[in-house]
């Protein structure tokens, strides 16, 4: 999943405030010029996804220049968000709306607040005042879409998703596909097979590189009973990302399905041995227990063969 995050741009900054303050301290002057200066860092830090330092920038904005302190809130609640601080950045969202109640990046930071605290109702009206403000808002229709995906409302996420999808600001390829994505995920959940497969296929085709549409695919099409075009699309996930070792597990039990043992247990070994490596003991046990049930069951089929 993706969540839009934006940050609030203050270009030309420097300029602007010696034009309307020619008559400043030479104090004043040097803290005004500091502030921002490290306001323009802060923003830098967070592209080049610093946020510890993003986060100590934006503080002494804060601390330095009453003028720049509702950017500077609004900002260090997203660079809270990013890490995953989020009681931190429910205050600072507060006030950055409490300063400026127009503040629409502030509004939907506060949105994703109340989604990572679990709080999908409280997103879900959050969304719901910027779509009141603004029913052209395809970042809050998407959002409220993936609140409502939690909620297991999958029709109302189709509904989001769909909206935001035709919104006309809606603009870069990125945006659509995760959309797309997810609007494929809600379909999956809705045994909905065919719109599934079509938003996947969608997102596949406009990201040749996208590992998640190729999982979700390949689960649809588990789904749908075809095995192999579902281990065409696990396997697709591994070139593209060794590391899902979840994908040898799935792999495994499509090649049970279709009766072809060796290269199941070839696929659980190859996960027992990445699942050892990462360290991940749950997931190396569970395994575990998946690989001796397999055996049980084969060794009873080869038993109820017999008899």
């Amino acid at each position: 999943m993706a969540y839009f995050c934006r940050i609030l741009l203050l270009l030309g900054l420097f300029i602007a405030f010696l034009g309307q303050q020619p008559s400043l301290a030479a104090s004043d002057y040097i803290e005004r010029h500091n502030a921002s200066e490290l306001f323009n860092f802060g923003l830098e830090n967070v592209r080049q996804q610093k946020y510890q330092e993003a986060l100590d920038n934006f503080t002494k904005v804060i601390n330095l220049d009453k003028n720049l302190v509702k950017a500077a809130y609004s900002n260090r609640c997203l660079v809270h968000l990013q890490l995953d601080n989020y009681h931190a950045a429910k205050s600072d969202c507060a006030i950055a709306i409490q300063r400026n109640p127009e503040n629409l990046e502030a509004l939907l930071n506060l949105g994703l607040v109340y989604y990572q605290l679990n709080d999908y109702y409280s997103a879900i009206a959050q969304y719901q005042q910027i779509i009141n403000r603004n029913g052209q808002n395809y970042r809050a229709y998407y959002n409220r879409g993936l609140a409502y995906f939690a909620l297991q409302d999958y029709q109302q996420a189709v509904t989001d998703y769909n909206t935001a999808l035709i919104s006309p600001n809606l603009i870069t390829n990125a945006d659509r596909i995760a959309i797309t994505s997810d609007r494929g995920l809600a379909y999956l959940m809705l045994a909905n097979y065919d719109k599934a497969n079509a938003d996947f296929n969608e997102a596949i085709h406009l990201d040749p590189l996208n590992e998640w549409a190729y999982f979700n695919r390949a689960c649809c099409h588990h789904q749908q009973g075809n095995y192999w075009a579902a281990i065409e699309d696990f396997t697709q996930v591994l070139q593209l990302n060794s590391a899902q070792t979840q994908v040898y597990v799935n792999r495994s039990w499509l090649y049970h399905q279709l009766g072809l043992e060796q290269a199941a247990f070839k696929d659980l070994n190859l996960a027992l041995q990445r699942y050892q490596e990462q360290k991940d003991l749950i997931a190396y046990q569970r395994t575990i227990a998946l690989k001796e049930k397999l055996k049980q069951i084969i060794s009873q089929s080869k038993l109820s063969q017999l008899g």
